[in-house]
C-alpha cells in the first residue's frame, strides 16, 4: 500500500480533469528551450534488502513545464519538459508482512530562485505521492508499505531558468511486521470544542493544575531565544483564560526555559522557572495570580528540568504543608528540595527558600525523569525515571512534617514489552486509595504502556497495553489518578506506524510531513489488580482535528541543527477537575505558520476518574458570555484587576449564512456608548476567529487561522475587515501573520487587516454584524466545519505587534449548509514577457477558483524573483483571470495581483500578462513566449 499526500478539500492534485481538455495542445508546446534535455544520470535504479540507497543526478533545464499532466513518460520520451526516472522497488512480494517501513525518495537543488516539483507514479501510471511546494531547494515524499514493481519519478521544471537537480531514494524498515492493535469503545467520553487559551502567543511543554476552587492554571516555557515563560489562569471553568501579572510572567528575565505550577490546600500558587538553563527562579503568589514574589535562585545552579509536588499536611493549615522541588543537577544527578509552603504574603521564606531534602545528595543518576507525585495516603513521594527496559520509580517515605533527611529506594517497574523505555519523560500517578501508576512509550513497537501498584511501588502489575487503533504510533503520555483502580492517560498518537524522529519536518517539507498526522488521545484505565489483561480500557480522540503533522524530534537542542520539528518541545499534561472531568492542554500546529497554538480540551460525557459519569453542555451558535468579566488588566500586582470595559465585555457571539456566498458574523458587547479604549492602550480590537481546513502558505494542507473583526482607534466609530495571515516563507522571510524570532519559528500571532469588509455597529444594543463573501475566509463550502470559533476583544497599543487580550466567549463550532466551491475553472501559464527595460521577465502560474495554486515570477534584469505564499482570492470572467494574494520577494513580504488573459492558442505576441506587487513593481505586455490557458 502506497500513501498519498494528503490534500485539502479532497484534492487528489493541484490539476486534474480541467487540464484533459487542454492536455493534448500543451503537450505540443515548448517553451524556449536553448539548451536541450537530456536523462538523468543514471536514468533508472533500483533499491532493495542489499542495496537500500541511491543516487541519480538529474539534467539541466531552462525552461518551465507547470503540471505533471503536459509530460507523460509516452509524450516526452527525450525528456524535454520533465525528467522521468524509473526506479524499481526491488523487494519480495511478502516484504511488508515482515517488516515497516517504506522508501523515501527526495530530489535537491542548488537555489531557491529555481522551482521542481516532485510526482511519483506506480507501475499503471496512478499517481502516489506528490511534493510541489514554492521557495524551497528540495522536495521529498515518503512511500509507505510501497508494493514491489518500477515506478516513475517524474521530476516537474515548474520554474527553472537553468539548473539541474540531484535525486535520491532510500529502502529504510525495520524488522517485523506491524501488529494490529485493538479497538477500543469509547465508553461515551466526549470533548467539547477546544478552547483557545492564548490567541497570540505559541508555547510549548505546557502544564495544568486545577486548585482548590476550581480555577485552572496553566505555564508553559516561551523558549530560552525570548527569555520568557507565562502563567495562564482560568477562572470561568476554561471558557477563557488570562495571563497573570501586567509582566506577562512572575518575574522579570531571564526564563523561557522549563516550567511547573502547583497550588496548596491555601490556594497559594507556586511557580518554577529554569532561567536560561542556569538556576531555577521560584515565585509565590498569595492572591490569585495578581503579585508574585521570587527567589531567582532556588537550589544550587547549572539545572536542567525541575517539577513541584505539593504536601498539604495533616490539617486545614498552611503551616503543615510542604514544598517539594525535584531537580536534574547536571553535575550530581537528581536532587530532592524541600521547602515549607507559604504563610502568606510576609512570609519570606514559604515557597521560595528551599533546602536538600534527601538523605543524600542525589537520589538518581540524572535519567530523564517526570514528574514527581506525592501520595498523602501512603506518604510516599514518587519520581519515575527512564530505567532503559523499564521504569525506575524512585520513592521515598515521608513522614508527617518531615522536610529533611527523607531516604529513597529505587523500585523497578515490569520490563516493557519492547524492551526500551522512552520518548523523554515517563510519568506517574496516584489514585485516592493510594494506588500508584506509570505510564510509558516503548520506543520499540511506540506503544503507550501502564503498570500499577497497590503496595508503594514493591510489585507491580504487568505491563497493560493501552493505546488501540488508530493511535498506531504514539509519544507523550501523561497520567493522572481518579478513584480506585482509575487512571486517565493522554498521548499524541499517529495512525502512520513509523519513528516520529523520521517522520518528515514541517520545516523541510511541508507537504510531506501532512502525510503523517497526529492527534490528542485519551482513554480511561480502569485497572484490575489482580487480572490486568482483563482491565477496561476507554479510548477517545480529544481532538476534532489533527493537532500537529509530520516529525516529532526528541532530540532537544539537536533539533534545532537539523532543521528538525521540536515545535511543541516534550510533553504536554492532563487533569481532571473536582467532578473527574479531563482537562488537557496540548499545542496545536497544524495552523499556517506552525506555531505552538495553546488549547485546552474539556470532557463533556462519559465516565469520569473519580468514578461518576460526566455530562457537561457543550457550547454551540449563537453562544452566550457573562458580564463583568472583562477587566483591564485581568491581573495586576498589589492593586489586583483593573476595571470592567463594558465596550470590550462580551455577551454573545454568532456565526450565519444569509446567502451562499457570505458569513455573517454578530458580536454583542454589554455597551457600546463609549469605545475609549482602556488605561495604556490606544485602542479597541473586537474578533472573532477560528480554525478551518484549507491550504497552507507551501500548498500544503493546514487548519488555517481565519479571522473577521472590527477596529476602533480612540474611541472612533469602528472599521470593520477580515484576513488570515501568511507565514513565514522556507526561507525564514516573516509574514504579516506572525512575529518570529529565528527562521520560521512563530513567537506572537498577528491578525492584519487584509481585506476591508461592510459591518455595522449598534451603539444602543451593542451588536457588531460584520458581512464576509467566502472567498475572503478561504471559500469554506457547504459540509465544512468552522473550529474552536471564539470571540475576543483585544487592547491595542500602535506600533506593537502584542494585543492584550480583555475578554473571550466560549469556544463553539459551526458546520456550514450553504456554499459551493468554485465554478470549476482554472487557469495555467508559463512563459517569457518583456518588461519596461527590454529584459526578459519569466513566470509560470497555476490556480483555480477554489483558491488552490501558486505563482512564480522572476526577471534576472530588475533582480525580481518572486514566489506567491496564499492565494486570497482568484476570479475568472471569460478568457480573463484575476489572482490576488501574498508571497515573499527579495527577502520581505508582498501582496500580488495577477491578470492573465487568454487570447488565443498558440498565444505567443496575444496572451496578456500583468503583474503588480505591493512592493511598486509593474510588469505587463503580451507574452513573447510560452502559452497562458484558461477554462
Amino acid at each position: 500500500m502506497s500513501v498519498t499526500l494528503a490534500r485539502a478539500r479532497g484534492e487528489s492534485g493541484r490539476l486534474r480533469v480541467w487540464w484533459l481538455c487542454t492536455l493534448a495542445t500543451i503537450i505540443l508546446l515548448v517553451s524556449v528551450v536553448s539548451i536541450p534535455a537530456r536523462a538523468a544520470s543514471p536514468s533508472s535504479g533500483a533499491v532493495s534488502q542489499s542495496s537500500p540507497s541511491l543516487t541519480w543526478n538529474g539534467p539541466l533545464y531552462v525552461m518551465s513545464t507547470p503540471v505533471p499532466e503536459a509530460c507523460p513518460p509516452g509524450a516526452d520520451p527525450a525528456n524535454v519538459r520533465c525528467d522521468h526516472f524509473f526506479l524499481t522497488i526491488d523487494v519480495p512480494p511478502t516484504f511488508w508482512t515482515q517488516n515497516t517501513g517504506g522508501v523515501a525518495i527526495r530530489i535537491t537543488w542548488p537555489s531557491s530562485d529555481n522551482d521542481f516539483d516532485l510526482y511519483v507514479y506506480n507501475s499503471g501510471g496512478t499517481q502516489v505521492a506528490s511534493s510541489a511546494a514554492g521557495g524551497t531547494t528540495s522536495e521529498a515524499v515518503f512511500l509507505e508499505f510501497p508494493a514491489p514493481g518500477v515506478y516513475e519519478v517524474r521530476v516537474v521544471p515548474f520554474l527553472v531558468l537553468g539548473s539541474d537537480y540531484q535525486g535520491s531514494a532510500n529502502l529504510a524498515f525495520t524488522s517485523g511486521g506491524p501488529v494490529p492493535n485493538p479497538t477500543r469503545p469509547t465508553g461515551g467520553i466526549a470533548f467539547g470544542p477546544s478552547t483557545v487559551a492564548d490567541p497570540v502567543r505559541t508555547e510549548g511543554e505546557p502544564m495544568i493544575h486545577v486548585d482548590r476552587n476550581g480555577n485552572i492554571w496553566e505555564s508553559g516555557p516561551w523558549g530560552t531565544s525570548t527569555q520568557l515563560s507565562f502563567v495562564h489562569r482560568s477562572t470561568d471553568g476554561g471558557d477563557s483564560f488570562h495571563l497573570t501579572s501586567s509582566t506577562q510572567r512572575p518575574d522579570a528575565p531571564p526564563g523561557g526555559g522549563d516550567t511547573d505550577i502547583v497550588t496548596d490546600d491555601q490556594g497559594f500558587a507556586y511557580f518554577v522557572d529554569l532561567e536560561g538553563l542556569a538556576n531555577l527562579g521560584v515565585a509565590v503568589s498569595n492572591d490569585g495570580g495578581n503579585t508574585w514574589r521570587k527567589n531567582p535562585i532556588a537550589t544550587d545552579p547549572a539545572q536542567d528540568r525541575q517539577w513541584y509536588a505539593v504536601d498539604n499536611g495533616a490539617t486545614s493549615a498552611a503551616n503543615d504543608n510542604t514544598i517539594f522541588l525535584t531537580v536534574h543537577e547536571l553535575a550530581a544527578g537528581m536532587e530532592v528540595y524541600s521547602s515549607p509552603g507559604s504563610t502568606g504574603s510576609e512570609d519570606p521564606t514559604g515557597g521560595l527558600v528551599f533546602t536538600r531534602a534527601s538523605g543524600k545528595l542525589a537520589i538518581g543518576s540524572g535519567a530523564t525523569c517526570g514528574q514527581t507525585k506525592f501520595d498523602p495516603v501512603l506518604r510516599n513521594l514518587y519520581l519515575p525515571c527512564v530505567g532503559g527496559d523499564h521504569v525506575d520509580v524512585i520513592t521515598g517515605h515521608v513522614d508527617f512534617m518531615q522536610r529533611t533527611g527523607i531516604s529513597f529506594v529505587h523500585h523497578g517497574a515490569p520490563t516493557s514489552p519492547g524492551g526500551a523505555v522512552g520518548d523523554l519523560f515517563t510519568t506517574a500517578a496516584v489514585d485516592q486509595a493510594g494506588n500508584v501508576y506509570v505510564a510509558w512509550v516503548d520506543t520499540h513497537d511506540h506503544n503507550v504502556y501502564v503498570s500499577g501498584s497497590s503496595d508503594g511501588g514493591s510489585t507491580w502489575t504487568a505491563p497493560l497495553q493501552v493505546n488501540g487503533d488508530p493511535a498506531n504510533t504514539n509519544v507523550w503520555p501523561w497520567i493522572v489518578g481518579g478513584a480506585s483502580g482509575i487512571v486517565d492517560v493522554v498521548w499524541y498518537g499517529t495512525s502512520v506506524r513509523g519513528d516520529p524522529g523520521t517522520f518528515p519536518s514541517w520545516f523541510s517539507d511541508r507537504a510531506a510531513a501532512t502525510t503523517v498526522p497526529w492527534h490528542v488521545y485519551l482513554a480511561q484505565v480502569q485497572l484490575n489488580f489482580d487480572a490486568p489483561a482483563s482491565s477496561t480500557i476507554y479510548q477517545s480522540r480529544a481532538t476534532e482535528h489533527p493537532m500537529h503533522f509530520g516529525q516529532i524530534c526528541q532530540e532537544g537542542i539537536g533539533c534545532t541543527t537539523s532543521n528538525g520539528d521540536r515545535s511543541m518541545a516534550d510533553f504536554f499534561t492532563v487533569t481532571v477537575d473536582a467532578g473527574g472531568a479531563a482537562l488537557i492542554v496540548y499545542d496545536d500546529t497544524t495552523n499556517q505558520h506552525h506555531g505552538a497554538s495553546l488549547f485546552v480540551a474539556r470532557q463533556v460525557s462519559g465516565p469520569g476518574a473519580f468514578g461518576t459519569a460526566i455530562s457537561r453542555p457543550v457550547p454551540t451558535n449563537p453562544v452566550s458570555d457573562p458580564t463583568g468579566d472583562a477587566q483591564a488588566p485581568h491581573y495586576a500586582p498589589v492593586v489586583g484587576p483593573g476595571p470592567n470595559v463594558p465596550s470590550m465585555d462580551f455577551t454573545a457571539a454568532q456565526l450565519s449564512q444569509p446567502s451562499n456566498g457570505v458569513l455573517r458574523v454578530r458580536m454583542r458587547v454589554a455597551s457600546a456608548a463609549t469605545l475609549a479604549p482602556p488605561a495604556g492602550a490606544d485602542g479597541i480590537v473586537w474578533l472573532t476567529r477560528w480554525q478551518a481546513r484549507s491550504i497552507g502558505d507551501g500548498g500544503e494542507l493546514s487548519y488555517r487561522i481565519f479571522y473577521v473583526g472590527a477596529r476602533s482607534v480612540g474611541g472612533a466609530d469602528p472599521t470593520f475587515f477580515s484576513g488570515t495571515g501568511t507565514s513565514a516563507s522556507p526561507k525564514g522571510v516573516p509574514g504579516n501573520g506572525c512575529v518570529t524570532n529565528t527562521p520560521q519559528n512563530c513567537k506572537l500571532i498577528e491578525y492584519p487587516a487584509e481585506h476591508t469588509e461592510m459591518g455595522s455597529l449598534n451603539r444602543a444594543t451593542g451588536n457588531f454584524v460584520i458581512d464576509v463573501p467566502r472567498a475572503h475566509i478561504g471559500l469554506p463550502k457547504s459540509g465544512d466545519t468552522l473550529y474552536s470559533v471564539t470571540a475576543i476583544s483585544f487592547a491595542e497599543v500602535s506600533g506593537g505587534p502584542l494585543l492584550q487580550d480583555i475578554d473571550g466567549t466560549p469556544a463553539f463550532d459551526m458546520t456550514l449548509t450553504k456554499g459551493s466551491g468554485g465554478g470549476g475553472h482554472h487557469g495555467t501559464g508559463h512563459g517569457s514577457e518583456k518588461d519596461s527595460s527590454g529584459g526578459d521577465a519569466h513566470f509560470s502560474i497555476l490556480a483555480n477558483d477554489d483558491q488552490i495554486g501558486k505563482v512564480s515570477f522572476v526577471d534576472a534584469s530588475m533582480g525580481i524573483a518572486f514566489e506567491s505564499a496564499y492565494l486570497q482570492s482568484v476570479v475568472f470572467d471569460g478568457s480573463t483571470a484575476t489572482i490576488e494574494g501574498t508571497g515573499f520577494v527579495a527577502g520581505g513580504f508582498a501582496g500580488f495581483r495577477i491578470v492573465m488573459q487568454d487570447v488565443a492558442n498558440p498565444g505567443v505576441g496575444k496572451d496578456t500578462f500583468a503583474i503588480q506587487l505591493s512592493t511598486g513593481l509593474t510588469v505587463s505586455g503580451t507574452i513573447t513566449e510560452g502559452e497562458i490557458e484558461i477554462s
